[in-house]
């Protein structure tokens, strides 16, 4: 009688670490968090004074260091989070306060972004974080994201790459 109480004890335990494991998987699948697939992940690099000219948008006038991930959905979760983006050899981000992050797609003839986000703060140590919601593109051919400075959306300051 003991056996089969513990064996239905341990079913039930089971069931209920099943049970909590789908719930907290938001039907996600892929570490989205409910905001459907993930489409797009990428790396950021700071620019630095020989980065070419990207549909159009000239690299920041100094060398930067750090950089940043991002993240899109298939359902328009944007996520971007800046580390350490800061003028090469200064340790801070020397008067760029805020940015936005546009997403490019080819032809790099092409100088319309896709999106562009709101305008976030960037800490004097370089970092700042995006989450906004934005319209993805029905198809996006050589993706490239594209970090602007104080929102001359004309200049960059990050791009995607390594």
């Amino acid at each position: 009688m003991l056996s089969k109480k513990l064996l239905g004890t341990g079913v039930a335990l089971a069931a209920a670490v099943f049970v909590a494991a789908a719930a907290a998987d938001h039907g996600g699948g892929d570490g989205d968090h409910g905001g459907g697939r993930t489409i797009l992940q990428a790396r950021l690099v700071g620019s630095v004074l020989s980065d070419p000219d990207i549909h159009g948008v000239m690299r920041g006038g100094v060398p930067w260091d750090g950089g940043a991930r991002a993240r899109l959905s298939r359902h328009g979760r944007f996520e971007l989070r800046v580390r350490g983006l800061v003028v090469s050899g200064t340790g801070n981000a020397d008067g760029v306060t805020s940015i936005t992050a546009s997403l490019y797609c080819a032809p790099d003839s092409d100088p319309s972004a896709a999106f562009t986000t709101n305008s976030v703060p960037l800490s004097s140590h370089g970092n700042a974080r995006i989450r906004q919601h934005v319209t993805v593109p029905a198809r996006c051919l050589a993706p490239v994201l594209l970090v602007h400075p104080n929102g001359m959306d004309t200049r960059y300051i990050a791009a995607s790459g390594f």
